[in-house]
């Protein structure tokens, strides 16, 4: 019922589009390069495939791409703060994987299905490496597999289990016992430290044998009594264990509990519906639900039949991630101004409402993408050789604004916000001092240099 406003001026759509794909705010030669090429003959819109074709798939953005989505999934997954002093996980570990995987556009239920079963060392100098154990290693407390648990739920499935760990879930109908059945794949993970690394294994020793050679785990219920509960994936129970498969096996039924919770988290058609909820709310600003992790039965989609139909697609074409990002940044809401139109001023989903997306919603930058776009007016360039050394630079000026809270569901605070503390930051230190510099290659140095008329 209402009008969608106008569609965006190609300036302001190009300046979206490298903020949402690459991370960062566009050059001005990258500004000028695309609007001579979007007045050519040829139409805007292939003007605008080509870019994001150009920012997706081309060589000379490929750096900028993995390290920008590599640095995206390991918040997701970790947090900002995750494998930060920290005697299990290696942050680093984990996003160069993550950097390889983006690299080789490997399907995203591939890369599911490994970060859930992985086994191996943390540490790159370890010849047992498997950057991909440190999403488990982040997220397990002596052993305990609670909150490895609670992020696979809801990072992948959209289901927030936390809260039903203590008790059944208050508005939905998720019970206490879906969370410890699912915990109960995890019953054989161990981190141990051998020669000093941190190795992600699977052992015999997790959870209760049962004589009819089933493995399962104890939880209390809240009126105190332990109960017994056996691996079942959001309450339905899986295929019985291959018996020959376990005999065969050298790590033992555990290894393949784990590798059945990977194998069924990544063929499950809440994956595809998760994943297009959590990159349609990156480009878009608001989701199709109030919250990414949490699309269970108590909730309202606000577009069902377009939340379907790209799950489908996304399922259809292999989870290849690069096709779903150019889908969102083409389609018609994407390329919308943020300006109201004459009917949609109740398109306000910043005050609470549903959101219709018939504009942009406009919103302040992330703050690594102004860690990035403050790198721009430097002149600095980034290349695949310096990566590691960038990156930890990054996180370093980062952790002046996330704090972890100590919680269990592995929470953290975040200060970028607009305050005092952000403004004397930004105002001040190395990175400012490199992006207000006078050089050839900065933009303050290109401008005074500029022959432009004072």
């Amino acid at each position: 019922g209402v009008s969608p406003s106008e569609v965006a001026i190609n300036l302001e759509w190009a300046r979206r589009v490298y903020l949402r794909l690459i991370g960062r705010v566009p050059t001005t030669d990258e500004l000028e390069r695309f609007n001579r090429t979007s007045k050519q003959p040829t139409e805007l819109a292939d003007a605008r495939q080509q870019l994001v074709d150009t920012l997706l798939y081309g060589d000379i953005y490929q750096t900028e791409f993995t390290q920008h989505w590599s640095t995206f999934w390991t918040n997701t997954l970790i947090g900002r703060q995750g494998g930060l002093d920290d005697d299990n996980a290696n942050r680093g570990g984990l996003q160069q994987y993550l950097r390889e995987s983006f690299a080789a556009n490997k399907p995203y239920d591939e890369m599911v299905f490994e970060l859930i079963s992985a086994i191996g060392a943390a540490d790159s100098e370890s010849e047992q490496f498997n950057g991909a154990v440190n999403f488990f290693l982040a997220s397990l407390t002596k052993n305990d597999t609670t909150l490895a648990t609670s992020r696979i739920s809801s990072i992948f499935l959209g289901q927030k289990l936390q809260c039903a760990q203590c008790h059944h879930h208050p508005t939905s109908d998720i019970a206490q016992d879906h969370f410890w059945e699912l915990d109960a794949f995890l019953s054989g993970v161990q981190a141990t430290k051998v020669n000093g690394q941190t190795i992600l294994t699977n052992v015999d020793s997790g959870g209760v044998n049962t004589a009819d050679g089933r493995v399962g785990v104890f939880f209390e219920r809240p009126n105190g009594v332990a109960q017994m509960v056996f691996p079942a994936f959001l309450g339905h129970p899986p295929n019985a264990l291959n018996a020959t498969a376990a005999a065969e096996s050298s790590t033992g039924d555990q290894a393949i509990l784990r590798e059945q919770l990977a194998q069924l988290t990544s063929e499950s058609p809440l994956l595809a519906r998760t994943l297009v909820n959590r990159l349609w709310s990156h480009f878009l600003g608001f989701g199709f639900t109030p919250s990414v992790d949490d699309m269970g039965p108590h909730l309202a989609v606000s577009h069902p039949q377009l939340l379907l139909i790209l799950s489908e697609q996304t399922e259809s074409s292999n989870y290849d991630l690069k096709s779903l990002m150019k889908w969102i940044v083409l389609s018609d809401p994407f390329t919308r101004s943020s300006k109201y139109s004459a009917s949609n001023d109740i398109d306000s989903p910043e005050l609470g409402d549903q959101p219709l997306f018939s504009r942009y919603y406009s919103r302040q930058l992330e703050p690594e993408e102004v860690y990035q776009s403050l790198l721009v007016l430097s002149g600095k360039t980034r290349s695949a050789k310096a990566i590691g050394q960038q990156q930890l630079a990054q996180r370093t000026w980062l952790g002046q604004f996330t704090k972890p809270m100590g919680t269990d569901e592995g929470e953290e605070t975040n200060s970028f916000d607009g305050d005092v503390h952000q403004s004397l930051v930004l105002m001040n230190g190395d990175l400012m001092k490199q992006a207000t510099s006078i050089t050839s290659t900065s933009v303050l140095g290109k401008i005074i240099e500029s022959p432009m008329p004072v």
